[in-house]
């Protein structure tokens, strides 16, 4: 049985906490830069530098953060398309069902439908650890009754066609689970955020130098940049952790999937 250990977070600590330690950075090391910059203020030499060297850093931290962002991106798409993927193989595999002979039909579809419940529960509790074991586990116990059942059944019948199609359909399904499980997991290297974080200061320290040799604050216009700077790495935290902040992989084609696989009445 696959063990479930995961942290949750960003990087095991909570992603606002993360944030709001980022931007009181950002602040320090501008308000440092511009004080730094006031005593160097008769370096005349340096002074005519400071703007290219600044240029420089802006332009590759903006480098950096698209280069990041479209890894995010990429990843958010992946997840949210299979989302969609593992909701229409679960309802092909249903109707394939209806090609088998009763009982053991009803019964494979009172199984999946449970199946695809459990998916939607696992997808909406991934933020709780210990709901999420649970949820992985009660996975890997209805994939294997699934398979089971179906095999029986291929088992009486070799030569039947709608068993070989329902064994590849399952054989889809098990393999869409494990793929969403390894996008959940698979984020941004840290290395990249840190390096991008490590960038984002470096650039707001050197403005506050070039402002502090000036020997003018320009508030808005250092936090104008600080802020922008902010938004673009929250906005790649968030795509990268779909699942616990404000931007989130939608679950409703599993919603969905619950209405169209409902039992009828009777049953």
């Amino acid at each position: 049985m696959r063990q479930v250990d995961v942290d949750l977070s960003f990087y095991g600590i909570p992603e606002w906490l993360v944030g709001l330690l980022f931007l009181a950075l950002m602040v320090v090391a501008c308000e440092s830069g511009y004080r730094l910059g006031l005593r160097s203020r008769a370096a005349e030499k340096t002074r005519a530098l400071v703007p290219t060297v600044s240029g420089s850093i802006l332009a590759l931290l903006g480098l950096l953060l698209g280069f990041s962002m479209s890894m995010s991106v990429s990843r958010y798409d992946t997840r949210r398309r299979l989302v969609l993927e593992e909701a229409n193989a679960i309802e092909a595999a249903y109707l394939r069902m209806q090609a088998l002979p009763s009982p053991e039909s009803a019964e494979l579809q009172e199984t999946l439908r449970q199946y695809a419940a459990n998916r939607l529960h696992v997808s909406e509790t991934v933020n709780d650890n210990q709901k999420l074991q649970l949820g992985k586990k009660e996975d890997a116990r209805l994939q294997n009754e699934l398979w089971s059942r179906a095999a029986a059944v291929a088992r009486k019948d070799p030569q039947s066609v709608p068993a070989g199609i329902l064994l590849e359909s399952l054989n889809e399904v098990i393999d869409l689970e494990n793929s969403r499980w390894i996008g959940f997991v698979a984020h941004l290297p840290e290395s990249v955020v840190y390096v991008d974080a490590l960038m984002g200061l470096l650039a707001v320290l050197m403005v506050g130098y070039g402002f502090g040799m000036t020997g003018h604050r320009h508030a808005l216009s250092k936090a104008l940049l600080i802020v922008a700077i902010f938004m673009v790495m929250s906005l790649i935290v968030e795509l990268d952790y779909p699942y616990s902040g404000v931007v989130r992989v939608s679950q409703k084609p599993l919603v969905d999937l619950q209405y169209r696989l409902a039992a009828p009445s009777g049953h």
